[in-house]
Order: C-alpha cells, then sequence, then structure tokens
C-alpha cells in the first residue's frame, strides 16, 4: 500500500490516498489529529489529550464526543482514498508508523543526506509554515502550534547547518549555495543564511555576487522584520576585501545556537541510554499489547531523562542475546518487549546492561487495569526511579546526576537541602549555560524561600520579578521541558497572571502525561488560576497513576478541592499530610472555617501550636511581615475562593503573630 501524507508544510495540509491524489476531510479539526500525532513520540497520543487540545473551551465529555466524529471523519476520508493510517483503541489514538509518511520527515531525510540535489528537493518540499492556516481552530491548538512551529524550523535549520560550517568548493559551491538558498526559502530575512552565501561568493572570488547577496539581505530583512534592522556588524564586515578566514563559517553555526539554544559538542548534557527491542506484531488481535509498548516508549520520551534507542526483531530465533556493555557514568539499559498472544499479557524485561543484571521482569495483564495509560505509567515510573535513583549518588559528577542529586534535594522541602541543591544548581549553571532545568530550579527554590522559608537575609535571594525571568529563561531554551513550564506557570501564579499560568501549566500537562507528580503539580496549579473542573480531572487521574500517593501530594488535592468549594473532602486529604507546612494549616484552617467548624479551626491551633511555633521559628518565618507572609501564602486567584482562603489566612496571623498582623 502506498503511503499515506500529511503535507505539514503546506498552506493547508493534505491527506492523500493511494494514488497519491488529495482526499476531502470534512473538517479542518479531524485533520489537525494527524498532524499533532504526527509529531508525537510514537505517532500516538491518548484521546483525552487530543480531546484537550482541540476542544479545550468544552466539558470533557463533549469534547470526547466530538473527538470521535472527527475520527469517523478522518476513516471515511481514508476509505475514499483507499489508505489505512489511523489506529484508534478506547484510550489512544496512533498513525500506523508502516504507512504514514509526511513531507516533513522526507524534508528531514533530505537535509541528513545534505547534497545539492537533496537540498533542491528540500526547496521545492518546503511550501510554508507548518500547518499554516490552522491557528484559529482552538486557543491551547494555537498555543501548542505556536511552539511546533518554531520546534520545527529550528530542527530543520540546524540539520541543514551541520553541512554548512565550513565553505567548501570543491564542487564549485554548488551544495553550499542550495543550502544557503534553502535557508532563505524558510526565512528570506535569516541573516546568518545570507552570510553563508556571502562567504561562499567571496571565496569563489565573485565579488560582485557577495555584494548582490549583502544587498538582499538589507532588502528582506526591511521587507520582513517589523522594525527597520541594520545587519549585523558581522555581516558588514564580510565584505571588506581582507575578510575571510577559513574558520569564519563556524560563527553562523555559533549564532545560530545562540540564539535557538542549540547546544554545541561541549555542553551537550549526555543522559543514561536505554535501547529498546520488542517483536514486530501483524496480529490486529495484540494491538493492546503494541498500544501498551508505544505508550511505554513514549512516556519515557516524556520524562526528557534518557536517551532512547529502538529497534525490532522478526521472530524468536533473531532475538539478540544478552550482551554486557561498557556503559558510561548514566547508565546503560536494556528494555524488552515479548508479546504474549494468550490474552493482553505482555512480558516486560529491564536490564543493567553494564552488570547483566535483570531489575525487573514482569508480565502485564491488561484485564488488570483500570486503563492503558494507567499500566504503562507503573513501568515508566519503575524504569525512571531507577535509573535516576542510580544517579543521586554524590560521587558521580556527570552534569546529569548532579541535576538528579539537586532535584532530590529539592523535594526535602528544607532549607538547608536548598541551599546544597542551589550550589548544585550554581556549579551546573557555570559549566553548562544552557542546561535549561537549572534555571526553573533555581527558580523555584528562590518561591519557595519567598513563601515557605524567607532567608533573613533578602540579598541573597531573587525578587519575583526576576524569579520570573528566570523561568521565561528556561522556557526560551528549552520549551519542552515539563519542569520548565510548571515552574513558568507558579512565577506567573506569585505575578498575579492567571491566564498565561493557565496555558504554562495546561502546556506541561500535555508535555508529560505519564508522570502523576508531574500531573498533580499541574493539577494544583490549574486549580490557583481558576481553571478547577479541568484541575479535578487530572489530579484524578494522577491519584490513579500513583502506586503509593507521597503524602505532599495529599495537600495539593487539598488546595484543589478547596477550589472546588468542596471542603469537607479538602480536609480529609490535608489531614494525612506530614503537619511541616505552614500552608498546609493554612488550607486546613480556612477549609474548617468555610465548613462552618470555627471552633474546630481555633482547637487544631491551640493542639498543634508548639509544633507550628517551632516550624516558624526554624524557617525564618517569625522574622518575617506577617502581612507579607499572608499575601504570599494564599496563591488563589480567583476572587471568591482568595477571599474564603484568606479567613484562614487571618486566624493564622492572629493566632502566630498576634499583635504584629494588622486586619
Amino acid at each position: 500500500m502506498a503511503n499515506a501524507f500529511c503535507f505539514a508544510c503546506l498552506g493547508r495540509p493534505l491527506l492523500l490516498g493511494k494514488g497519491q491524489e488529495p482526499v476531502a476531510v470534512k473538517t479542518r479539526k479531524a485533520l489537525a489529529i494527524m498532524v499533532y500525532l504526527c509529531r508525537s513520540g510514537g505517532l500516538a497520543s491518548p484521546r483525552e489529550a487530543l480531546a484537550d487540545l482541540l476542544w479545550s473551551g468544552t466539558d470533557r465529555h463533549k469534547a470526547m464526543q466530538s473527538l470521535r466524529q472527527a475520527l469517523r471523519q478522518l476513516k471515511t476520508a481514508e476509505e475514499a482514498g483507499s489508505i489505512d493510517v489511523v489506529r484508534s483503541s478506547p484510550g489512544h489514538v496512533q498513525l500506523d508508523p508502516a504507512v504514514f509518511s509526511s513531507d516533513l520527515t522526507r524534508v528531514m531525510e533530505l537535509i541528513e543526506r545534505g547534497l545539492a540535489a537533496d537540498f533542491h528537493e528540500a526547496e521545492e518540499l518546503w511550501r510554508g509554515d507548518f500547518l499554516s492556516g490552522f491557528e484559529d481552530i482552538d486557543p491551547e491548538f494555537s498555543e501548542w502550534l505556536m511552539v511546533e512551529r518554531e520546534r520545527v524550523q529550528n530542527e530543520v535549520t540546524s540539520a541543514a547547518f551541520q553541512h554548512l560550517n565550513q565553505i567548501s568548493t570543491e564542487d564549485g559551491g554548488v551544495r553550499v549555495e542550495a543550502g544557503g538558498r534553502f535557508l532563505l526559502k524558510i526565512d528570506p530575512a535569516y541573516e546568518a543564511a545570507h552570510r553563508v552565501l556571502i562567504r561562499l561568493y567571496k571565496k569563489l572570488g565573485q565579488h560582485e555576487r557577495a555584494e548582490q547577496q549583502y544587498q538582499a539581505c538589507v532588502r528582506e530583512m526591511r521587507l520582513h522584520l517589523d522594525v527597520e534592522p541594520e545587519p549585523e556588524p558581522e555581516t558588514k564586515a564580510l565584505l571588506a576585501d581582507n575578510e575571510f578566514e577559513q574558520s569564519a563559517p563556524q560563527s553562523d553555526q555559533a549564532s545560530f545556537d545562540a540564539a535557538n539554544t542549540l547546544p554545541n559538542s561541549e555542553s551537550i548534557i549526555r543522559l543514561p541510554e536505554i535501547s529498546i527491542l520488542s517483536a514486530t506484531i501483524a496480529d490486529p488481535k495484540l494491538a493492546d499489547a503494541l498500544n501498551l509498548k508505544e505508550e511505554i516508549v513514549a512516556g519515557l520520551s516524556s520524562f526528557r531523562s534518557f536517551d532512547l534507542y529502538q529497534a525490532e526483531y522478526f521472530g524468536e530465533e533473531n532475538l539478540p542475546a544478552p550482551t554486557l556493555v561498557k556503559g558510561h557514568d548514566l547508565g546503560s539499559y536494556l528494555l524488552r518487549f515479548r508479546h504474549n498472544g494468550h490474552g493482553s499479557k505482555v512480558a516486560i524485561q529491564f536490564e543493567d546492561r553494564t552488570d547483566g543484571r535483570i531489575v525487573f521482569n514482569e508480565i502485564v495483564d491488561l484485564n488488570m487495569w483500570e486503563s492503558l495509560q494507567a499500566a504503562a505509567s507503573q513501568t515508566i515510573s519503575r524504569i525512571h526511579l531507577y535509573a535516576t535513583g542510580k544517579l543521586r549518588n554524590p560521587g558521580n559528577n556527570a552534569a546529569f546526576a548532579r541535576w538528579c542529586q539537586a532535584e532530590a534535594l529539592m523535594w526535602d522541602f528544607d532549607p538547608q537541602s536548598d541551599f546544597k541543591a542551589l550550589q548544585l544548581l550554581n556549579d551546573l549553571e557555570k559549566r553548562h549555560s544552557n542546561f535549561s532545568m537549572v534555571f526553573s530550579a533555581k527558580a523555584l527554590i528562590n518561591m519557595k524561600q519567598l513563601t515557605h522559608y524567607p532567608i533573613e537575609d533578602r540579598e541573597l535571594g531573587l525578587a519575583m520579578d526576576e524569579i520570573l525571568s528566570l523561568c521565561e529563561h528556561a522556557v526560551l531554551l528549552d520549551p519542552w521541558q515539563p519542569v520548565n513550564q510548571r515552574a513558568y506557570g507558579w512565577a506567573l501564579i506569585q505575578s498575579n497572571m492567571s491566564d498565561q499560568a493557565r496555558k504554562a501549566f495546561s502546556q506541561a500537562g500535555r508535555l508529560n502525561s505519564v508522570d502523576p507528580a508531574n500531573l498533580m503539580s499541574v493539577a494544583e496549579g490549574l486549580a490557583l488560576a481558576g481553571d478547577v473542573q479541568q484541575a479535578r480531572n487530572k489530579a484524578e487521574f494522577a491519584m490513579s497513576l500513583f502506586s503509593a500517593v507521597p503524602r505532599v501530594f495529599f495537600e495539593y488535592y487539598s488546595n484543589i478541592l478547596f477550589a472546588a468549594e468542596d471542603y469537607e473532602t479538602s480536609l480529609q486529604f490535608i489531614e494525612k499530610t506530614s503537619l511541616k507546612s505552614m500552608s498546609g494549616l493554612t488550607t486546613r484552617i480556612a477549609a474548617l472555617i468555610c465548613a462552618g467548624k470555627q471552633d474546630e479551626a481555633v482547637e487544631v491551633l491551640n493542639r498543634y501550636n508548639d509544633r507550628y511555633s517551632a516550624i516558624i521559628q526554624n524557617t525564618g518565618l517569625g522574622q518575617q511581615d506577617p502581612d507579607e507572609w499572608g499575601k504570599r501564602v494564599n496563591f488563589f486567584l480567583d476572587p471568591k475562593t482568595r477571599l474564603n482562603y484568606n479567613r484562614g489566612v487571618d486566624l493564622v496571623k492572629r493566632f502566630f503573630f498576634g499583635d504584629r498582623a494588622c486586619f
């Protein structure tokens, strides 16, 4: 069967049938499903994620109904084009990788090869911005599209520059010229591409063409940019008669890397390696088993904590034999899938390749799980915890290991641990200035200091606008890292920007929908920003993914329930926490008051007076302005919820700060 193409680079994407003729698809959202899937890990996505992305303003039930209608439209289009590419299960939608391809995939293949003919063909295929004309189909989808469009352009441009670092004239400059023209097809005002061509013409001795290219650069920049820009000094200097060094072309690669946060060889962060082996399945009865494998692989990818390598084999006789390898200091692992034709069982084996030890070997019976996502999440969590747990040994000095050590310290929720974490993060920043999570982690620590245990010397900490800038820098470096989006969301919450915060938290939830810790933090952030129903949905799903719920997440869930005005259930969860957080105590008191239990609220304060007085003294809260603390501890942005929570804040201030608190 001929491949089906979804032309993601066209002004409007097209679905081609068996005869390579365009096939009509009834709605843009139906076609957008295919484009979103083609940019997703494993070409797959949970149904809920698609519904939330394309019908964000509709309640979940209606959104899922609309999704089903869109999938039926795709099936109708497939039948008309004699193709079969979309696989659909109760919880999952996927494109068949054996059938689906795209012009964007073809462009990347051509650019990776990088011959002159390849650049010419890629230029013909590039017909405009990724998914042009689809910006208005849904606000959430538009947000995703803007980020993804930039990502597509960066991926293609980066791949092209791999062949343009050195100006070679052995072929008369044909390849370099084709590469430069291709880059200008993507962005006619891209100054670095103009410099590539100017350097080429200078090296060929074609000074007049170099001058013409410079004038074209000036013209295109003025035509396509909003301001009246002047070429950079480096571009102007290219026209000087004595200018041209053999190493000069590398400066454009360097400037591209700096502008687009593409790491050079010295700043690449190495990650643990996981090789994935599985049998190719042709039996449609084993679709659930294949979906489980794809869900696990996509989930591991979403953590952004592993270098994944995937292979398939045909038949048991070709199964690779166990092999020990000399792994690097971050770990090398092997993940094996064996699909059992009896029922819905999948054998999953995870091995540490450095010593050949089987970390775990389990038989997953999908009939015993509520959902495919829940089954996959358990395996993903076991792998992630094992691999990152080994890296928390302070003796490991690799960059990612240092990050794991800092992250573990941050979960202690302790001033001393955060101080140690900051030391690790500052050292990482010196060695790897493009390591985005360093900046989001520093922002999170400083936000904790502002709210929960302010340091006495505020000159050592950051003000809120500085924290927000750190988060913005982290997102700029890597907008696809969930922790960056979460940190940005929290900074926006504390800056009273509810709409922007909702977008950041929603993006973090989409980027990793299998990590219950990520989902719980996202859910709490959404609740604080005022999106209560979405918050409850994500929190309930996150709770179903935990094998054992950490007590800290009961406080998150309690805040979500408080925002939903379910005060009794909020109390049930906050009472399960560790009683170490002043914010947790305040939520409990506020919920009691809102539930009409004022006397019980006072009784709780009296009962735990000694415990929380010690916390106030040990964390430095006693030296802080109580009214400033009261503002910081109330994260709720919805006016009614904020007012209700302040009832608890006022009582806690009166009890612990007395005359120092103003009302």
